[in-house]
Order: structure tokens, then sequence, then C-alpha cells
């Protein structure tokens, strides 16, 4: 899998080993700084109105502490959204698999050339942050099975779709809920201390999004074919004896037409699984009391069901009703590992939120930022390192942005930048720091893919994922800053009628 290179046999921690010790220093870490009272002044905006409040760092280990951590342990795991929507994705993929229909997709596309398809996959994993979170849902282990078709590694693949997903969080040329909340509160912050008349457009960046989303997808492709492709390898040709069929893959495209029809009918303006609490349509669509967006894997999982059924049957490959019920169980093989990472990353988040380890550390580098009268380049440089160590500890897009806001887009906007700007430096930066923390959960998730597929030959750690994506990450800090320093020197717009300064 990882091509093997002459070198002395070093002790690696296994990343459920690491994991728990990432406890331990958080443990360890709250316990110290709470003894140190170690601080931070926090700004919110409450009711229209920016108020100030002190937050410190919670022991851990103190009554109230082990009180939370021994009644919650459970409680965060149950609660952790992923875990649940994985298994629906992993039942869809696994019938559809089961059916021969993913087999008749994928393995024409053996035919194609190595960058071609790492520009495909990449260019779909930035295009599919338009659902959001639900994109690393379904596109890990969709891709992971495509690759296994095209004779190529899955765990390249899944490393292919992290890189693409993450990063292209910063872009996309569609924007998503996460645009539209971001926006909502730099509007929040843009109207509060400084400008009142100032209103939010969601096609404010959407130039930079373009032009970001062509040049992000080439760069990647570049890179993953330079470092990845060279460093994992697949040792095994996949093969499986599913019968490939036009006529069971006809029956199933019409099936798709049909159900995508019916699925489009309930959420039209006036869909039944519309949030009607929320005004904009994408906020209807995908805010998090939203019906459609609460049901989105369940309906998923629907119609991957029948369409897999269909093209099960008229195949020949489902010949009874035990095929049809086992097909929805092939693709958990392997998937513990992943499972118990999942249960320790609950344990590890749950402990960073309640001490408030995190909200500390934002709140400390935004208020070094606004000490200093950075203005232009020097402003957007800080800012992006800072909010990519901010991320650590808070990979939470809306979390970090809901704290860091109020006082990081008014410091824009005195500098003569504009809250959009200040948006997408955020964004871009953010999209960075999560590739990189074991706090963000689908990272934590690619290694518990890259275990399912790892055929023994290296050992997984967390390390050395991180390791092998660094080369790829420092040369997209590089670009990024690059982008954004040109947009803004060479005063280009960001998008209808948004300039990067006022």
């Amino acid at each position: 899998m990882f091509k093997k290179k002459k070198e002395k046999k070093k002790k690696l921690l296994s990343p459920v080993t690491t994991m728990l010790l990432l406890i331990v220093i958080a443990l360890i870490s709250s316990s110290w700084l709470a003894i140190l009272n170690v601080d931070s002044t926090e700004t919110t905006i409450e009711n229209g109105i920016l108020e100030t409040s002190i937050v410190v760092v919670q022991n851990i280990f103190s009554k109230e502490g082990i009180t939370y951590f021994f009644s919650n342990v459970i409680t965060n795991f149950t609660l952790l959204q992923p875990f649940v929507l994985l298994i629906l994705s992993f039942m869809a993929v696994s019938i559809a698999k089961s059916s021969g229909l993913l087999k008749h997709i994928f393995s024409p596309l053996r035919r194609i050339k190595s960058h071609i398809l790492t520009f495909i996959v990449i260019f779909i994993s930035v295009i599919a942050t338009i659902i959001g979170d639900y994109s690393y849902i379904i596109l890990l282990p969709l891709v992971a099975v495509m690759y296994q078709y095209v004779n190529k590694s899955p765990v390249l693949g899944v490393i292919t779709v992290f890189i693409g997903i993450t990063l292209g969080y910063g872009t996309g040329i569609f924007y998503n809920y996460n645009d539209y909340a971001l926006g909502m509160l730099t509007q929040a912050a843009a109207v509060i201390d400084v400008d009142s008349s100032y209103k939010f457009d969601l096609y404010s960046n959407i130039y930079i999004m373009i032009a970001s989303t062509i040049a992000i997808s080439f760069i990647l492709t570049a890179l993953v074919e330079k470092y990845l492709s060279k460093r994992i390898s697949s040792s095994e040709k996949y093969s499986d004896d599913l019968v490939i069929s036009k006529k069971a893959f006809t029956g199933s495209l019409l099936t798709l037409i049909l159900s995508l029809i019916g699925c489009l009918f309930l959420i039209t303006p006036n869909g039944i699984l519309l949030d009607e609490t929320q005004t904009h349509y994408v906020a209807k669509l995908f805010s998090p009391t939203s019906p459609f967006n609460l049901s989105f894997m369940f309906i998923f999982l629907i119609i991957v069901s029948l369409v897999s059924l269909v093209y099960g049957i008229l195949s020949k490959n489902f010949k009874n009703n035990h095929d049809f019920g086992w097909a929805f169980a092939k693709e958990f093989n392997n998937v513990g590992y992943l499972f118990v990472l999942l249960f320790l990353a609950s344990i590890l988040i749950g402990i960073i939120d309640w001490t408030n380890l995190g909200v500390v550390l934002a709140n400390r580098l935004v208020s070094l930022i606004s000490l200093f009268d950075f203005t232009g380049i020097l402003l957007i440089i800080i800012t992006f390192i800072f909010i990519i160590l901010m991320s650590i500890l808070i990979p939470g897009s809306i979390e970090k942005w809901a704290l860091i806001s109020p006082i990081l887009v008014p410091l824009f906007m005195r500098g003569n930048l504009t809250p959009d700007f200040a948006q997408f430096v955020f964004k871009a930066a953010d999209s960075v720091g999560k590739i990189i923390t074991p706090l963000f959960i689908y990272f934590i998730i690619t290694v518990g893919f890259i275990q399912k597929y790892n055929n023994n030959e290296n050992k997984v750690t967390l390390f050395n994922t991180m390791k092998l994506i660094w080369p790829i990450v420092l040369t997209m800090i590089v670009f990024w800053l690059l982008i954004l320093i040109v947009w803004y020197v060479a005063g280009l717009p960001l998008g209808f009628d948004t300039l990067a300064t006022m």
C-alpha cells in the first residue's frame, strides 16, 4: 500500500494509542491551565449589542469536571452525527456495489489516464461541498470502491477525496449553507460596529471562488500525482464475479430519474421538507432544523437502494431476497477500527469543549491580532496564520467565526478591507487548518478508512497520515496567500460589485 523505504524500524503509535495520549494531554493541560487561572476576553453579539465576557479554562479534575466526564462519555458518542450517517452511507454503497451497479459505472474508468482520474475526483470533491459535510460521508466510501475497480489503491482515493473536500471548503463554485451562515455572522459584525448599511450578498465572492476552484483542482491534481501516487501503490488487483448488464443499467437509470423527480417535488419552494422558519432557500434546505437536511442520508439510502435493487434483479446479481438483505452489510468489513476511533474522538472533543481550551486560544489569538496596528498585506498574512492555529482546537467553521468575527470583521474594515474579503480569508485559512488537526472528525474518519483498506504492509498512524499530506498542505498555504495578496494588490473584484478594499 505505502511504498517501503529502506530505513531503520521505528516504534510507531497506532491511531488508538495516539488518541488516548491526546485525551490524557487534554486532561492534564486543562488542569494545569485552570490552576494558573488562564482566561480570555470574549466578544459576542447579543440582541444587536456587543457584549464582553471573561472565559476561563475549566479544570476537568474538579468535581464538576469529573461529573461531566463520566456523565457524558456515552452521550457525546451517541450525539456524534457522522457516526450514524456513516452507517447509512456504508449501507448505500454496499448495496450499490453488491448489485453490480458500481462495477458497471466504475470499471470503464480503467481506460482513463491517472492524472485525469485524479482531476475528476478532486473537482467533484470541491463541487460536492455544496451539500456540506455529506460530501465526506458519501464520497469517502464511494471513491474507495471506485479506486478498487480501476485497480488503484483505495487508500489513495480516500486521501485524495479528503484533501479535495477539505481544501475545497475554502472555495467552491456554488455557495452552500456554510457560506450563508458565515455571511450572516459577517453582516452582524459589520453592522454593529462599523457600517450599519452593510448587507451580505451570497455572490459577493463568486469570482474569486470560481477562479480558486479551477486553480485548486489543477494544483491538487499535480500534487497528488507527484507526492501521493508515488508513495501509495496498489499491490492487489481487485475482481469479483458480478455481472454487468446494459439492460439492468437502463432500468436503474430510469428508476434514478423517477426517484430524483419525486425528491425534487419535496424540496420545491413550497416543498414539505423545507424549513419554513428561514427566509433564504439554501437555509430552508440545509439549516440544522430543515427536514430535508435531517433526512438527507435516509433519502440518499432509499434512492440508492431502489436503483440498486432494480439493477441487481435485472442483472440477476440478486438471485433471492437473502442476497438483497445481505447486500446492505458487505461493506462493513474492517470498519470496527473506525468506530473505535470515532468513540475516542468524541471523548477528546467533549473534553476540549467543556474545558474551553479552544475558545480561550481563539480569543487570545484574535485579541493579539487586534492589539497590533496591522493593515493591508501584513494583516492578511497574520490573520491567515492565526486562523490556521485556531483551527487546531476549533475545527468547526461556524463556531470559530462566531467567536472571532465580532473583532476581526471591524478590524478589517478599519484597515480598508471589506467584510466579504475578511470572510474569504477566513474560509481559505480555515480549510487549511482543518486538514491537519485530529480534532476534525473527518480527519479521524479518513484515518479509519485508511486502516480499513490497509494491507498491513505498513502500520497506519495519525502522524504518518499527516506527514503524507504535509507537502500538499504547505503548498496550499503558499497558494492561498498568493491568491489573497494578488487579489488585494491588483484590486480585482471578488464578486458582483465587491472588491477586497472598501
